[in-house]
């Protein structure tokens, strides 16, 4: 049986701050043979609605599935007026469980859930691309200037204390695990030479943002972060997990979502590492457009 998904994303790709990661997440999704995707949903975050709401339309269409229906959701922070992306999200919770993927800020998918007629017992599990174990700084390099922002999170803490709050099961799928997951010219090299037009497209794209990465930090590549969110649905044995408790504290850039045994808040699943070779196999597999079966195994 394929497991059901909704996918709540921010991509800006050729706009903005040209972030690639959530396009990866879109592609290894639409290829998948196990996952029904009944929708996406565009939210705010690396760009503006508007753009994220074209460019999920464009990935889409260069997967080769308009089958799958493309939401606009929220435009910012406590925007949590009905728009077509709350409206669908409730409408598939209403039908069947299924599992949310949250690759940007959760002001969407709070906004569904926290309401009087959500099916919140269908909610399998809210993947999250946030959230960080007690004392972690999100370094990629020693001697980094600054750390990276825990960015879905800041940009709506309420949001996330809205979920926790309603006793929503979500997993974090944030910053240190991703950080062990890196794309290298090489791999870009891999999907252009063997991949179809749409891995052509994402290789072309990713140039830009991984150039950045190699120029200001010194790194062999850059980090996919919102493609090991979907690979926790599609491959859960190749992860170690935790079941830990959590805080929220601070507001915005404050704002600090935490998961450690010694604290006492609401239970999360809290992604700790991943089988590198393994997964990246399988990502490449899907992004290059080979043939998956309906069990995940190649053809």
């Amino acid at each position: 049986m394929k497991k059901r998904v909704w996918i709540d994303t921010d991509p800006a790709v050729t706009h903005c701050n040209r972030e690639v990661d959530d396009a990866y997440a879109l592609i290894r999704a639409l290829r998948s043979p196990e996952l029904e995707i009944v929708g996406i949903s565009a939210v705010f975050g690396n760009a503006d609605v508007d753009h994220g709401f074209a460019m999920a339309q464009e990935i889409v269409a260069r997967s080769g599935r308009n089958d799958v229906p493309v939401f606009k959701g929220c435009a910012g922070a406590g925007d949590r007026k009905d728009n077509p992306a709350i409206l669908g999200l409730r409408e598939a919770l209403e039908e069947e469980p299924l599992a949310i993927a949250a690759l940007g800020p959760l002001t969407t998918v709070a906004a569904a859930l926290d309401h009087p007629d959500a099916r919140l017992d269908h909610v399998e599990d809210i993947v999250f691309v946030g959230g960080r174990r007690k004392g972690l700084a999100f370094l990629v390099v020693p001697g980094q200037p600054r750390p990276f922002p825990d960015m879905n999170f800041e940009s709506d803490v309420a949001a996330t204390e809205t979920l926790l709050n309603l006793g929503c099961k979500m997993t974090l799928a944030g910053w240190e695990v991703s950080n062990q997951f890196w794309v290298t010219p090489a791999h870009l090299d891999l999907l252009l030479a063997k991949g179809d037009a749409c891995a052509g497209w994402l290789a072309e794209q990713s140039r830009p943002w991984q150039s950045r990465w190699m120029k200001e930090l010194g790194t062999t590549g850059f980090t996919p972060f919102d493609a090991l969110a979907i690979g926790w649905l599609l491959r859960p044995q190749d992860f170690q997990s935790l079941h830990w408790p959590t805080e929220i504290t601070g507001t915005g850039k404050e704002g600090l979502f935490v998961a450690d045994p010694s604290l006492s808040g609401p239970s999360v699943t809290y992604l700790q590492s991943v089988d590198v070779i393994t997964h990246r196999e399988d990502l490449m597999a899907r992004l290059m457009g080979q043939p998956i079966l309906a069990n995940g195994q190649g053809a």
